[in-house]
């Protein structure tokens, strides 16, 4: 696809200090909004969370390439840090967006959440890496040795590592665990590894990426790669329980959308990568933010999401992150919602962008 002379320059920055992996990003504030030229009967505007992930491509460019508005759906973003969505969700600053399943099902499970998952967006984003000159080769080796991650509990690198220790035959449980966890911030797990502070780090893209590149590390685990993960959605789109009871069709407009836009962004990784740091949806250069999308599967379902839930609550019910009192399609019925009328086909094919990027975005490609 072409693109316009270029008109703007990037500032080159430095992609590991200033990018936003999946699980972080900045206070909650009303960034932008959009409304659609056919406003829903009763006007009720749905408020959409963004962290400023780059994984989260798929909200930016629904936003921008008219995606929402094609489906008529009114609604605003609001930039929330992933850390703060529980509360946020609580207190009803958003009520829908995208996030990592891991991430979310203990406070949806455990503590009552009110999130509904209606479709899995992506593949990929966390890796467990080590030095390349370890003696860690496999997961199994990880018995008796200390795990950088970005935080206990159910921070979703410390997840990812759990389950694979558990698949390779450890002890991974949060009261009986074969490796210990350390934790550190996300843009630091590198340096703690390479001084020899702890022996395997776990983290998230794209801060994961660019480690393993400039430390030379070898990846253990690259939940974009790894047999036991390379299938499984690891982000998903939701809204809440609310939204579902009281304006089911802007449930159903908002999923629509967001898994459209993600086709897009399959069939578009670069233009992507080009939109995100023109519109300020993300940090650092555009073209290292590419090489990372292109790791990422993007191939959204409404089904992909529940697949997910399938292999995951199992894990998690072993590990002890949550309660075995209900079975797996138990909590699955009680934490999804299928919007009535969509089928994978009808988001999955010729999926061209309302507003195309010409129109919207000035950077070009070098």
């Amino acid at each position: 696809m072409s693109f316009k002379k270029n008109i703007k320059t990037i500032t080159a920055l430095s992609l590991l200090a200033v990018m936003t992996a999946c699980s972080s990003a900045n206070s909650t504030n009303s960034q932008s909004s959009g409304t659609s030229q056919t406003a829903s009967s009763d006007d009720f505007v749905l408020k959409i969370a963004y962290s400023g992930s780059l994984c989260e491509a798929p909200v930016h460019v629904a936003s921008t390439l008219g995606f929402f508005d094609e489906v008529g759906l009114k609604y605003e973003m609001v930039r929330t840090d992933a850390a703060q969505m529980p509360e946020a969700i609580g207190s009803d600053k958003v009520n829908a967006g995208f996030g990592l399943l891991g991430k979310y099902l203990q406070p949806i499970v455990e503590n009552g959440l009110d999130m509904k998952i209606t479709g899995g967006l992506h593949t990929g984003c966390t890796r467990i890496l080590v030095p390349k000159d370890s003696d860690i080769k496999t997961v199994a080796d990880l018995k008796g040795k200390k795990i950088g991650t970005t935080g206990l509990g159910a921070a979703a690198p410390t997840i990812v590592a759990r389950r694979a220790m558990l698949h390779a035959g450890l002890n991974a449980s949060v009261e009986n665990c074969d490796a210990e966890f350390v934790v550190y911030g996300a843009s630091d797990l590198a340096q703690a590894l390479d001084s020899g502070v702890v022996d395997a780090i776990a983290n998230g893209d794209p801060q994961a990426a660019v480690a393993q590149k400039e430390y030379n590390l070898t990846a253990l685990v690259d939940t974009a790669t790894s047999d036991d993960f390379k299938d499984e959605y690891c982000c998903i789109s939701f809204v809440t329980g609310d939204i579902v009871e009281k304006h089911p069709e802007e449930a159903k407009k908002f999923t629509e959308a967001v898994l459209k836009a993600a086709q897009w962004v399959e069939n578009h990784k670069e233009e992507t990568a080009l939109l995100q740091i023109e519109h300020e949806w993300v940090a650092g250069d555009y073209k290292a933010n590419a090489e990372v999308l292109e790791t990422y599967n993007y191939k959204p379902s409404l089904d992909g999401g529940v697949t997910a839930l399938k292999a995951t609550i199992p894990d998690l019910q072993e590990i002890g992150l949550i309660s075995s009192e209900k079975t797996t399609d138990e909590i699955i019925e009680e934490i999804t919602y299928h919007p009535e009328g969509l089928t994978d086909e009808e988001v999955t094919k010729n999926i061209d962008a309302p507003v195309s990027p010409e129109e919207v975005t000035v950077l070009t490609k070098s």
